[in-house]
């Protein structure tokens, strides 16, 4: 008998049963559900800026084999910096904003050096959603970037042969 009792003590200790949302009103977060939306973002942010860091790199690659110089990759590199600055500052939403942009450079880049489009360097459903709530355009994003960091190489050639080990955050972990 003691142990039922114990067992209902910590069921309703722990709230088991009762929805997340009871104690909120129609359309408020609970303090829970903020913490874990922005845990969320800081583990999208990161998993969109590691992804579009790979993608960056196999463009690098492609223009280097290729030889088509068209910017794209310079811009890549770029948004994807600022990203990454923005990731550490924790504007985590803004930071995968940057990184989607960046990432639409580098397929902009290894499409025009004769390369493909990979399912895996399409953003991840999830991601996608998370940025959906709040759409950025890209106009804007350009912008933002130009006024973050003024004078930012726009040469393909500065990117080719260098190592751009800064993309990603794995330097940090």
């Amino acid at each position: 008998m003691k142990l039922s009792k114990i067992i209902l003590f910590l069921l309703l200790f722990t709230g088991f049963g009762i929805p997340e949302n009871a104690h909120a009103q129609r359309g408020q977060r609970t303090p829970r559900q903020k913490a874990a939306a922005r845990k969320a973002d800081k583990i999208h942010a990161r998993r969109v800026i590691r992804r579009t860091a790979y993608v960056i790199l196999h463009a690098q690659k492609k223009v280097k084999e290729n030889k088509n110089y068209t910017g794209d990759l310079a811009r890549a590199v770029a948004h994807q910096r600022y990203a990454r600055k923005l990731y550490f500052q924790g504007k985590f939403l803004r930071a995968m904003h940057q990184s989607r942009r960046a990432r639409h450079f580098a397929i902009l880049a290894i499409q025009a050096n004769k390369g493909t489009e990979t399912a895996d360097m399409k953003l991840d459903p999830e991601d996608e959603a998370v940025m959906n709530d709040t759409p950025a355009n890209d106009a804007e994003l350009d912008k933002e970037l130009e006024t973050a960091s003024p004078g930012y190489s726009q040469k393909d050639q500065d990117f080719v042969d260098a190592a751009i080990s800064d993309l990603d955050l794995s330097d940090v972990e």
